[in-house]
């Protein structure tokens, strides 16, 4: 097949990969996310990719964040359990103000969480950059990557590449233009005009899941396949969104779902909530958040 025919996603693809949730299952059947997001500007996006997981179904989330960020949305989140970390925590040594028990629950985390979603609402910096070669190196199970993660990542060149080729298999990185830009040397205006080529070429190369956001955001797989979406509306060009969709995405991977159908079902998923919540709130007025809304009333039409 070639870049010029994606595969449209339908409704029909997306619901034959989720299932049934077994009325004898427990909480954890359906997986743990931990969510290594947030920074004192961006605190909101640890919280809305939180909600994201909890909403697409995950049985167990973790916020892991600074006491800032945390006391900002603990209120909030009812559901989620959280875990007080600090730049230094990632470090490869403890530090005085950070004892070796907290990097050690850091780390016990990372290698059980079924998926860990990193990087919303964190800029780019080379602490951002520790954090996210810590997940790569500790995480074992699903990993989704967004926002100042792969920025931070980017900044090393393509020696990023080696980072990744250990779990790439397991990986989904969910740029918008501007991120992949970074990422690949591209200029943006090159990637807008060719998203399907150069998410393509990016997933044969890197061995990940590519999810390219935009008008029709496209997924990318290693083996040359492509996949288009034609769900959501401009109402989702604001900040948030993408939070949202990562968590989305993590919250379906961790109920087994592989890298691949988490990326392409989350994507459809997100966009089709955003459709609706269009339609009762305007595309002007609604706010990320309330697209959580009208993902419940989907999954309940469709008997999830």
């Amino acid at each position: 097949m070639s870049i010029h025919d994606p595969i449209v996603i339908t409704s029909d693809m997306v619901w034959e990969r989720i299932p049934v949730r077994d009325p004898e299952s427990h909480k954890g059947i359906y997986g743990s996310v931990l969510a290594i997001c947030g920074c004192e500007e961006y605190r909101g996006a640890a919280a809305l990719c939180t909600m994201g997981a909890l909403r697409s179904g995950a049985g167990l989330v973790t916020l892991a964040a600074s006491e800032t960020v945390i006391s900002s949305v603990a209120g909030q989140i009812l559901e989620a359990t959280f875990l007080p970390v600090t730049t230094d925590t990632f470090l490869s040594q403890a530090t005085a103000h950070h004892p070796l028990q907290t990097r050690s629950a850091l780390l016990e985390k990372l290698r059980k969480a079924t998926v860990c979603a990193a990087g919303c609402g964190k800029k780019e910096s080379l602490e951002t950059l520790q954090e996210m070669l810590t997940v790569l190196q500790y995480a074992k199970g699903t990993i989704v990557l967004d926002a100042g993660g792969l920025c931070s990542l980017a900044t090393q060149g393509t020696s990023f590449l080696e980072e990744i080729s250990s779990c790439a298999d397991r990986l989904v990185i969910t740029p918008h233009p501007g991120e992949m830009a970074k990422l690949t040397g591209l200029t943006v205006t090159h990637i807008k005009e060719n998203p399907a080529s150069v998410a393509l070429d990016f997933a044969t190369k890197t061995g990940c899941i590519v999810v390219l956001k935009g008008h029709r955001t496209v997924i990318a797989s290693p083996d040359g396949t492509l996949y288009e979406n034609h769900t959501g509306n401009a109402a989702l060009a604001r900040g948030g969104s993408g939070d949202i969709l990562t968590g989305i995405i993590a919250g379906l991977a961790a109920q087994g779902l592989s890298p691949l159908d988490a990326a392409l079902c989350g994507v459809w998923l997100h966009g089709s909530a955003a459709d609706r919540c269009a339609n009762r709130r305007s595309m002007m007025g609604m706010l990320p958040s309330d697209i959580l809304e009208d993902l419940g009333q989907i999954f309940l039409e469709c008997g999830r």
